[in-house]
């Protein structure tokens, strides 16, 4: 900040000191505040103001005025009534006093570039790490002002002071800001105090697992889904089993940071991994299908392409123009978040695929791809979590060359995080273990406030904290992910959450936790809803033990977020009011059963599950699966109607070749396996309806 104070104070002092004309003064205002330099160069009023200088100014303000009502146009009356007025104004301008079209034209030129200066910054700079688009406007706006003071005369208009009020706009506003943060630091630490006298009085950590990442050697819980469960299944795996080139389920992408594609893969991946691991470790079918979809869609450009313009445009990678996604040390939120995708569903299926040398290709054009499998994938994100910062970025940020720099967001090193520590269960190796304290130690240090809340995002090279962009539900989406690692933060965070927005009833009031951060919105939407904090607070309920508080959630989230059935489809649910990205999160987090993710993060995938018989096939939807677990020689399953009672067939494997195995639920008393280890049984399937199979 004092850095840019001194290039304020040299841009609006240096000129008059030097004795530079006034297109210097221009252009220096224009640096100070985009665009200033149009208000130091409006002439003077008795300037002759030409038919061409007239209509030049005029086409401009109608250009500006069409712009804003293109931008407004979802009010249609008032902005009609608006450009009525506008016009007329313009009309009555030309005729009677021209100067006030020239100098309406300067001001309204200024307003335009600090608003697409305030669009490049959060749209472009932020959203897409465009640091290309910012400084153009800015320099061209500037350099325009001088142009115009000196096609002009450089002679003094009636505004030149301007440049003066243009470095006080940036000196107060600066110092504003500043003050401002002072205040809300000590009302933070104020709070911080309260909740750390709170935190005294509370249990210890006793209902989250008192050793971070403790390997358990037993067989995981496999509960039986009900039907509400089954009901939202249906939706995510209708969007998940689209054909790869129709994107009509989903949300369209927009100008915001989060309104992505590959958010919702990832979100629509985690909840059915969830569900598999949690209810139909054998089952494959649709479920396994619809998920195998996802990473096929993550392998399209329209997924991963963003990050070619973003190394561009954000590294000024301009030399060798990198399209790979993910050999890179910045870009964790596909790295990272397709790593986990990755380490739950193996978890969930034991399906290795993607263990397979070049499982995962991304194809920039005919001549550039990248190809990739899961262990390498892993080895990237452990590798970048050994930064000086622990913690790695998103959006980059074109400072120094070591590419490391960037936005770095808690929320996208939690998931991460949580990824490697699935692997860690799956393959035995204890990264996760490793990178707990250093993470830990980083989160504390660099991005807790005086309150204790994480913040959002910090950048990384330059040392700004969005500290305003934080609250207990930003803080426990974090700590969800990072339960299993970091137990008693995640303690701690369901403390403050309960205390804060359950106990005192501001859960149930629409809204009341989406304008707290970028990430407590609506991803998909940007809606300022409840969704993707209740999603978040229901999956820390769950591995925080807090089973009674999880189900008032859910209930709270059915309630604002509408759960309705379709209209032409029963048996099927989505939360109307969310899109996307936040029924997958909500999915996550009511789809599971006590403690899944921690046991995901902590226990070995049982080798029964992986050789015992499962169920391969079922006629979707006709056939719901509540439950399939094997324990290596048999297999229980429960089984639902989905549109309506009648006779299925089911096909299952991996039983014994030849062997006969008595069937209990189906027409079926003996089953007796083919040589490739495949049997087909019969149900009547009128109800829920439990089948069993055992080796005779």
């Amino acid at each position: 900040m004092a850095i840019v104070a001194v290039v304020w104070v040299v841009a609006a002092v240096g000129p008059p000191l030097a004795g530079l004309s006034g297109p210097w003064r221009a252009f220096g205002a224009g640096l100070i505040v985009p665009g200033a330099g149009l208000v130091v160069a409006v002439p003077p009023l008795d300037h002759p103001f030409g038919p061409a200088m007239i209509a030049g100014h005029g086409a401009l303000i109608v250009a500006e005025i069409c712009i804003a009502g293109w931008a407004l146009r979802r009010y249609l009356v008032s902005v009609g009534i608006g450009v009525a007025v506008a016009g007329a104004l313009l009309a009555a301008g030309i005729l009677i006093l021209p100067a006030s079209v020239v100098v309406a034209g300067h001001v309204i030129a200024f307003v335009g570039v600090l608003i697409a200066s305030g669009w490049a910054f959060m749209f472009r700079c932020i959203a897409r790490s465009d640091y290309v688009t910012l400084p153009v406007i800015v320099v061209a706006a500037a350099a325009t002002g001088a142009a115009l003071a000196v096609h002009h005369g450089d002679m003094i208009g009636p505004l030149h002071w301007f440049s003066w009020a243009a470095l006080a706009i940036a000196v107060v506003s600066t110092g504003s800001a500043i003050i401002r943060e002072r205040i809300r630091h000590r009302a933070a630490q104020r709070l911080g105090a309260e909740r750390a006298q709170f935190l005294q009085q509370q249990p210890t950590a006793t209902r989250t697992n008192p050793v971070a990442l403790r390997r358990s050697a037993g067989i995981p819980v496999v509960a039986e889904a009900n039907t509400e469960q089954l009901a939202l299944l249906r939706h995510l795996l209708s969007i998940a089993m689209q054909p790869r080139g129709e994107w009509d389920g989903f949300d369209d992408e927009g100008p915001g940071p989060l309104q992505q594609y590959r958010y919702q893969l990832n979100a629509l991946g985690w909840a059915l991994s969830m569900y598999a691991y949690s209810h139909t470790p054998a089952l494959r079918g649709p479920l396994h299908t619809a998920q195998l979809n996802l990473f096929d869609r993550m392998q399209d450009r329209a997924v991963w392409g963003y990050w070619y313009w973003q190394n561009l445009l954000g590294n000024w990678d301009f030399h060798h123009r990198r399209a790979d996604p993910i050999d890179v040390r910045q870009n964790i939120m596909f790295t990272g978040y397709l790593n986990l995708q990755l380490g739950m569903f193996e978890q969930a299926t034991g399906d290795p695929h993607f263990r397979t040398e070049g499982a995962l290709e991304f194809r920039w054009s005919q001549h550039r791809s990248s190809a990739y499998d899961r262990d390498m994938i892993n080895a990237i994100v452990v590798r970048n979590f050994g930064g000086e910062l622990c913690l790695w970025p998103c959006e980059p940020l074109p400072l120094g060359r070591s590419r490391t720099r960037g936005l770095v967001f808690p929320y996208c090193n939690a998931v991460s995080a949580a990824g490697v520590a699935v692997l860690d269960a799956l393959c035995g190796t204890s990264h996760a273990a490793e990178i707990a304290p250093r993470l830990r130690r980083a989160l504390d240090t660099e991005f807790t406030a005086a309150d204790g809340d994480i913040v959002s995002f910090l950048v990384s090279g330059l040392g700004l904290t969005a500290r305003g962009f934080r609250g207990p539900t930003t803080t426990a989406g974090i700590a969800a992910f990072l339960a299993p690692m970091l137990p008693e933060l995640a303690w701690r965070a369901w403390e403050i959450l309960r205390r804060d927005w359950l106990e005192t009833g501001r859960y149930l009031q629409p809204g009341s936790a989406g304008a707290e951060s970028p990430t407590a919105e609506d991803w998909g939407s940007r809606a300022p809803t409840n969704a993707e904090s209740l999603a978040a607070a229901m999956l820390l309920a769950q591995e925080c033990g807090e089973q009674d508080w999880q189900a008032e959630l859910w209930r709270a989230a059915v309630d604002q977020l509408c759960f309705t059935e379709y209209e032409n489809g029963p048996g099927v649910k989505r939360f109307r009011a969310a899109s996307v990205h936040a029924n997958g999160m909500l999915g996550l987090g009511s789809l599971g059963r006590p403690s899944a993710l921690t046991d995901m993060m902590s226990t070995t995938r049982p080798p029964a599950w992986n050789s015992g018989p499962r169920i391969a096939a079922i006629p979707h939807p006709d056939v719901l699966v509540a439950l399939a677990v094997t324990d290596g020689a048999g297999l229980d399953a429960v089984l639902r109607p989905g549109l309506r009672p009648g006779r299925f067939a089911l096909v299952l494997d991996q039983l014994q070749p030849g062997r006969t195995y008595a069937a209990h639920g189906t027409r079926e008393q003996r089953v007796c396996a083919d040589e490739r280890g495949i049997a087909h049984v019969v149900i009547d399937l009128h109800d829920r309806t439990a089948i069993e199979l055992r080796p005779e």
